[in-house]
């Protein structure tokens, strides 16, 4: 298991680490996502806000290539149970997941701000990812001194430099340094979004799951 990562982020527990990109077959993954990419570049039925090519609530979509996700079940078991075990909760925890949503992104696509109700967690995974060219996950700050303090205090995130999360508190919006394979867990009631992709040489694709503890 690779190191996992924990930053506060506006007071939410955030976790990260990097999976393996040989522990299962993420080059049949990605060609799959491309194919169906290539029939529609916009295959968002159950629209999220914005404009991508996406499979939530569409997976079973006959016009499509179906993607198996049967490697990747048991690494992502895996990393939850670390990710858990990072955040001091019990080892006697159960929990379920499932894969909700894969998103491929090419120039001009974007996601809204949004949240993963109805579940207690979420996680994204960075399938495919150039940060020279792929924006990553915006989270915003809705704590309710988010939309004032940079007028009452101007100079203040001049001041904390803006690189440290642990000061994320003072920004309306912050992002962390993803690269590709990097697996990134939160609570499901973190707001985030995707900013406008520019990329017309290399899709950005993600994973996504929800996680249920019971």
């Amino acid at each position: 298991m690779n190191l996992i990562k924990n930053t506060p982020l506006f007071g939410f527990p955030v976790t990260s680490t990097k999976i393996d990109s040989k522990s299962y077959n993420k080059k049949s993954i990605i060609s799959a996502i491309e194919k169906n990419f290539k029939l529609n570049k916009t295959r968002n039925k159950y629209p999220l806000g914005g404009v991508a090519h996406h499979a939530y609530r569409d997976f079973d979509n006959p016009k499509y290539h179906k993607v198996n996700f049967d490697t990747l079940v048991p690494v992502y078991k895996e990393v939850l149970h670390a990710m858990f075990d990072s955040m001091g909760l019990p080892s006697t925890l159960r929990f379920e997941f499932r894969i909700v949503n894969y998103t491929c992104m090419s120039n001009s696509h974007y996601l809204t701000p949004h949240l993963h109700t109805g579940a207690d967690f979420t996680a994204v995974h960075y399938i495919q990812f150039d940060k020279k060219y792929h924006t990553p996950t915006v989270f915003e700050n809705t704590l309710p001194h988010a939309d004032y303090l940079n007028h009452l205090r101007p100079k203040l995130t001049k001041i904390l430099g803006g690189k440290d999360a642990r000061h994320s508190w003072a920004y309306v919006n912050w992002s962390l340094d993803i690269e590709e394979d990097d697996f990134c867990f939160l609570p499901a009631y973190l707001k985030h979004k995707v900013e406008t992709q520019t990329s017309k040489n290399k899709n950005r694709i993600t994973i996504t799951l929800n996680i249920y503890l019971e």
